[in-house]
C-alpha cells in the first residue's frame, strides 16, 4: 500500500524517540548519555520493515479473501508477522557473522535473549501502532466496495424503471394482435404466445430478489423460441438439466439471468446458418453455467458493458458466493451459483381444528 510522506516522517520520529530513549535507559548520568547516530537510522529500517510484512500479510488474506474487520483477525497478523520479523532479522545477523564483513558470533545466552527481546519489543511497538493505520485503510476499501456494489443495484434498478411498460397495456395489445392473426398462421400465434408468456414472467420477477430454477428456466425456453424465430438456425441451444424437477422448485436464482447470458451471447457474436453458435446450458445443484465459443463481432456491440457488472451486484446482496467468468480465446462461460430456498413456515392448522 503507498504511503503518504508524512507516514515515514512519522516512523522516523518513532525510530528516533525509542533510540533515545533506550540510550536514556542504559544512561545513568548526564555524562553516561551518548546517542550513535546510526541507530535511528537501523531502527527506522527496522520499523519499514514491519510494516512491510503486516502489509504483504493483510494483502494476502485479502486475496484469499480471508480478511476482515474483527479483532481476531488483526491479532493473527500481528503474531504471524512477529514470526516473520525475528526469524528474519535472525537469518540476516547470520550472514553477517558468517560473511567475511562479519565480527565475532551469537556470543552468550543472555546476549542471544537480548537481542531476540529487543527485536520483539520494536515489532510489538511499531506493530502496535501501525495496526489502526491498517485496520483504517481496509475499512475504507470495504467501505468503497460497498458503494460500488450498491451504485450498480441502484443503477440496474433505474434502467428496470426506464425501460418499463405498463403490462396492462401490453398484454392488452398482445390480446388484440393474436385476434388480429389468421387462425391458420400457427407460427404467428405460437410467436405472440410466448412473447406474452416472456413478458408475463418479467414483470412478475421484478417484483422478486430471486426465484425458483424452473420459473428462469420456462423463461429461458420463450426466450430461445423467440431468438430462434428471428435468427432461424443460427443459433443452437443445448440444455444439460441435472436437476429433478423437486429441485428445480427449491433451487433459486436472481430473476432476468439466462436474459441477460443469453442477450450478451448474441449480441458480441458472429453466428450463421453455416457456422452455428452453440450455446450450451448446464444445471447441477450447485451453479447454473452458461457457455458457448466466442466469436467476436468485427466491430464491438454497443452497450454500457454494465450487464455482468450489475449481475454480480445483485448477486452479491444475496449470497457470498462469487459470479465466476471464464474467458479464453476459443470460449466463454459464466457460472452463477444457485441459492438455496428459505424454508417454509409451517400451515397453521384451521381454526376450526383446534381446541
Amino acid at each position: 500500500m503507498r504511503k503518504k510522506p508524512w507516514f515515514y516522517f512519522f516512523v522516523f520520529g518513532l525510530a528516533l524517540l525509542l533510540a533515545v530513549y533506550t540510550r536514556l535507559t542504559m544512561a545513568a548520568r548526564a555524562e553516561d548519555f551518548y546517542l550513535f547516530p546510526d541507530a535511528p537510522f537501523w531502527l527506522f529500517l527496522e520499523a519499514l520493515l514491519v510494516v512491510y510484512l503486516l502489509d504483504r500479510l493483510h494483502r494476502r488474506a485479502t486475496r484469499r479473501g480471508r480478511a476482515s474487520g474483527r479483532a481476531g483477525y488483526f491479532f493473527g497478523l500481528l503474531w504471524r508477522g512477529a514470526l516473520l520479523f525475528v526469524g528474519l532479522l535472525q537469518l540476516l545477523q547470520a550472514a553477517l557473522v558468517l560473511a567475511p564483513v562479519g565480527q565475532g558470533g551469537y556470543g552468550s545466552w543472555y546476549e542471544v535473549v537480548r537481542g531476540l527481546a529487543a527485536q520483539l519489543l520494536l515489532y510489538l511497538l511499531v506493530g502496535s501502532v501501525y495496526l489502526p493505520f491498517l485496520y483504517q485503510q481496509h475499512a475504507s476499501q470495504v467501505r468503497l466496495a460497498l458503494e460500488q456494489a450498491e451504485k450498480a443495484v441502484t443503477q440496474a434498478q433505474l434502467r428496470v424503471l426506464q425501460q418499463h411498460v405498463d403490462p396492462h397495456f401490453l398484454f392488452n395489445n398482445l390480446n388484440i394482435l393474436s385476434a388480429l392473426i389468421e387462425p391458420a398462421n400457427g407460427a404467428a400465434l405460437d410467436y405472440v404466445s410466448h412473447l406474452a408468456s416472456l413478458y408475463r414472467y418479467l414483470v412478475r420477477a421484478t417484483q422478486r430478489e430471486a426465484v425458483p430454477v424452473a420459473e428462469e428456466l420456462a423463461f429461458a425456453h420463450d426466450y430461445q423460441f423467440l431468438l430462434q424465430r428471428r435468427f432461424g438456425a443460427a443459433y443452437v441451444f443445448e440444455h444439460d438439466v441435472q436437476l429433478a424437477p423437486a429441485q428445480q422448485t427449491e433451487r433459486l436464482v436472481p430473476p432476468g439471468v439466462l436474459q441477460e447470458l443469453l442477450t450478451n451471447a448474441v449480441k458480441h457474436n458472429l453466428a450463421s446458418r453455416q457456422e452455428p453458435l452453440r450455446i450450451r446450458l448446464t444445471i447441477n445443484a450447485a451453479a447454473l453455467r452458461l457457455e458457448h465459443p466466442r466469436r467476436p463481432r468485427p466491430a464491438p456491440a454497443g452497450g454500457t458493458g454494465s450487464g455482468l457488472a450489475g449481475l454480480r451486484a445483485r448477486l452479491a446482496l444475496l449470497t457470498d458466493l462469487p459470479l465466476a467468468v471464464e474467458e479464453t480465446s476459443a470460449y466463454f462461460a459464466v457460472t452463477v451459483p444457485l441459492l438455496a430456498a428459505l424454508p417454509t413456515p409451517p400451515a397453521h392448522a384451521p381454526a376450526a381444528a383446534r381446541r
